[in-house]
């Protein structure tokens, strides 16, 4: 466990996924993953995780490029990979030790709101490909941290861990996505408190509109999360050492706008974290 205030403080990605170009938007000129560990060294963080759609080549001379430009800014590295495949998992795992990212972040990706999903069947599968990605992830020092991504449940999440019984494996708590199952992100948070290694720290609004129920991310401090009360227990109950912040924008009228707000939202949420909430303020 780590005091608030030697908490390292890193930022996802995905929170420039429309500078990117990779959702949404298409930016006359792409945001590159260099450009982007020179922008957040700027800002002030501390570390970084990359999406798995802003790498631009597999290749393991770019990846080891990337981990060398992190390093010369003194930036920690962890990996979002896809979700979990048999398929796939092993490659995931190398692109990750090539990176030089002792953390991995991944998640079962059922969609759960589809009729005929086999629910059970998809956290088995989880648990049976877990039990055997452990073993080689333990091999490489990698850590893999399985998020809530819109597909289990706290407790259903909390099941796989506990079946998968590995030191190698635990959880991302993605505190917006909790919203979606209509969950208390606080509460989550507490009860799957001694398996979080990993975050993807946000604030999120919530609004009805004709259609139905919305919610959406906004800069940190913003939404209807209670942010100091997921700190504290993220201080106290959990062994983490480390925030991740992924700031989740919604699309604009132009791309100039667009491309505005993410970057405000990014700042803002920066400040907070420091200012307000005391991440690694020390």
């Amino acid at each position: 466990m780590s005091g608030l205030k030697d908490l390292k403080l890193g930022l996802f990605s995905y929170s420039y996924r429309m500078a990117f170009g990779s959702h949404d938007v298409k930016p006359r000129q792409n945001m590159t993953l260099f450009q982007y560990m020179e922008h957040v060294q700027d800002l002030g963080f501390d570390g970084i995780q990359i999406d798995l759609t802003h790498l631009t080549s597999h290749d393991p001379a770019y990846l080891k490029e990337l981990r060398a430009a992190a390093a010369e800014r003194n930036l920690y590295v962890e990996y979002g990979s896809a979700y979990l495949t048999a398929d796939t998992a092993v490659q995931e795992l190398q692109i990750a030790s090539l990176l030089g990212a002792p953390l991995m972040r991944t998640f079962m990706g059922f969609s759960r709101f589809e009729r005929g999903t086999d629910v059970a069947g998809e956290t088995t599968r989880a648990v049976t490909l877990l039990r055997s990605l452990a073993l080689q992830a333990a091999d490489l020092g990698i850590r893999i941290a399985l998020e809530n991504h819109c597909d289990a449940t706290t407790p259903e999440l909390q099941q796989v861990i506990e079946r998968v019984d590995s030191p190698t494996v635990g959880v991302c708590v993605d505190l917006g996505n909790f919203m979606i199952h209509l969950e208390n992100p606080v509460e989550a948070v507490r009860q799957l408190a001694p398996y979080i290694i990993n975050t993807h720290f946000k604030d999120y609004d919530m609004k009805m509109e004709n259609w139905g129920f919305k919610s959406y991310g906004v800069a940190l401090g913003e939404g209807v999360i209670d942010l100091k009360a997921v700190l504290d227990i993220l201080v106290n109950d959990s062994g983490l050492d480390r925030i991740m912040l992924e700031i989740v924008s919604e699309p604009q009228a132009s791309e100039t706008e667009t491309l505005a707000l993410e970057e405000a939202n990014v700042q803002r949420s920066y400040r907070f974290a420091r200012e307000v909430l005391g991440i690694g303020a020390g």
